[in-house]
């Protein structure tokens, strides 16, 4: 899976969080920037094998593509870093072949046809992310009023910010809002001693 490609140059990220790229460095960001962008397909493959035993083969497919949908809409206004790892599992190609295997073996045996034949689409349609293909105009209409910017670097950016929380560094005017916020709402008190 490619990770897209990023607006954003080394100077600028520097100028936008130097403590966050100084504690991570901007190739781990880029990677872990690179394993968010994917966490639609990973979502997506992961909710069709995990429904597709349990539920009518429509109905499956129908909830991994919403499940896809929502995923490819609002994960790059939303990263966790937390998450970073779990998503790094998921969307690795060798763990969703081994279950989609194990899946589609089992149907197979049990002569479930629909389930192997939906299994094997689905499989082959998310991995080759022919959702993000067909569909990236209207996610990207869907996604403005969460960010203006492309979903790598909405994503890059909105890491660069969690970090900076997490840690506690200033980034992009944060400690002068925060500042502001302060003084709004202290206006008037005595000041502590």
């Amino acid at each position: 899976m490619e990770g897209g490609h990023f607006h954003t140059t080394h100077a600028d990220a520097r100028a936008f969080a130097p403590e966050v790229l100084d504690r991570y460095g901007m190739d781990a960001l880029l990677a872990m920037s690179t394993v968010w962008y994917h966490l639609p397909t990973a979502v997506g493959l992961i909710t069709l094998i995990s429904l597709l035993p349990l539920i009518s083969v429509w109905h499956a497919l129908w909830m991994a593509s919403a499940t896809w949908f929502f995923a490819a809409v609002v994960s790059p206004s939303t990263v966790f870093i937390s998450l970073i790892k779990p998503v790094r599992w998921a969307s690795h190609p060798v763990l969703q072949g081994l279950l989609y295997v194990l899946l589609l073996s089992t149907s197979a045996v049990q002569d479930d046809f629909p389930v192997v034949m939906a299994g094997l689409s689905g499989f082959i349609i998310f991995r080759w992310q022919l959702p993000e293909r067909l569909f990236s105009g209207v996610v990207a209409f869907l996604r403005r009023p969460l960010s203006s910017l492309p979903a790598q670097d909405a994503i890059l950016r909105n890491l660069m910010v969690r970090a900076a929380l997490k840690h506690g560094y200033a980034v992009g005017g944060t400690d002068v809002m925060q500042r502001r916020i302060l003084e709004i709402m202290n206006h008037g008190r005595k000041p502590r001693t």
